[in-house]
């Protein structure tokens, strides 16, 4: 008779960071097209037509967003591409400060769309749900991430 583990498998660590690496990507490249989507039709997030201040907060929010989720996706996409054995120490932990950063950004973004703009629309939910979901799973890999590295 064998006996069995029963601790989960373990990634290697530099596997680890590349899958990693590869959801973060996924999660900036949905909040690049939803606050690309939201830049450019309003009135899939709105139900009445935004004006004056909420106009330029529309505007200056979902380009931040945009912004953010580029760099997020690029600062991913490095890490996806770069060797191994420079995927260590400060490029990690450079890595996960600027992922944390697009990750603040993106619960600013929800928020400001949601209370502040009172986003209604018929995409409005789809995006929440979305951004939630990944929202999680990012800060669950980013705490493992943390405590790998």
């Amino acid at each position: 008779m064998s006996t069995q583990s029963k601790t989960m498998p373990k990634l290697d660590l530099k596997v680890y960071i590349k899958v990693v690496a590869a959801v973060f990507s996924i999660s900036a490249t949905s909040a690049f097209v939803l606050a690309l989507l939201r830049l450019l039709n309003p009135d899939f997030f709105y139900l009445s037509p935004l004006d004056g201040s909420d106009l330029v907060v529309h505007y200056f929010i979902s380009g931040l967003m945009v912004v953010a989720s580029a760099i997020g996706f690029l600062n991913s996409c490095v890490v996806i591409h770069r060797s191994s054995s420079q995927n260590i120490g400060q490029n990690v932990t450079t890595w996960l400060l600027l992922d944390s950063l697009f990750e603040t950004s993106r619960v600013i973004y929800v928020f400001v769309c949601e209370v502040v703009l009172k986003g209604k629309g018929s995409v409005q939910m789809y995006e929440l749900l979305i951004s939630g979901a990944q929202y999680l799973l990012d800060s669950f890999l980013y705490c493992q991430m943390i405590l790998r590295h």
